[in-house]
């Protein structure tokens, strides 16, 4: 199979090379198994800023060694709802095309590199946005685990009502059963 350009895009590391499986089977599953692992555990939302977590999640590829850095790109899995990919830059053609990614939204990055002083401004936007998928697809639960994410964060979230659990317990669970493909 010639892989097209969204396919070679896609393909990560192995750009141009033929993908050993059907990569979007694979990423379907492994979305599959984060939501079961949510219902497990009891959470509406899951909130994924490692970068392993998030390629886990979405096989979305951008920038993944500056992403591990700073705060500037995750994931909000709903369990029964969107995954929303927050990026640092308006540049949603980087995940054009990838099956796990419902909707794609500029990050209002919080962090003081980017942001400086008016952090406190930013992370109040961030914790709205969150707060709202889980309004409008939580079900009335207002669980949300996450993997890893700074004070000023946490602290915003919680203010919006939020219970904030342990998330690496979902990932590392999820991503201990294997399929086929993988």
């Amino acid at each position: 199979m010639k892989p097209t350009e969204k396919q070679s895009r896609q393909h990560g590391a192995m750009e141009f090379s033929d993908p050993p499986v059907n990569l979007d089977i694979v990423r379907r599953y492994r979305c599959n198994r984060l939501r079961q692992e949510m219902l497990r555990h009891d959470v509406a939302g899951l909130l994924l800023f490692d970068q392993m977590n998030t390629r886990y999640a979405t096989d979305a590829t951008n920038m993944q060694v500056w992403c591990s850095h700073y705060e500037t790109r995750c994931v909000f899995v709903a369990l029964d709802g969107p995954v929303v990919l927050f990026d640092y830059a308006n540049h949603p053609y980087l995940a054009q095309d990838l099956p796990t990614v419902d909707e794609y939204r500029k990050l209002p990055a919080f962090y003081y590199f980017t942001r400086g002083n008016r952090g406190p401004e930013f992370v109040l936007r961030f914790a709205d946005e969150i707060d709202d998928l889980m309004r409008r697809h939580g079900g009335g639960n207002r669980r949300l685990a996450i993997d890893v994410l700074s004070f000023p964060a946490t602290d915003a979230l919680r203010a919006k009502g939020l219970e904030l659990v342990e998330g690496q317990q979902v990932t590392e669970h999820a991503r201990a059963i294997k399929s086929s493909e993988e």
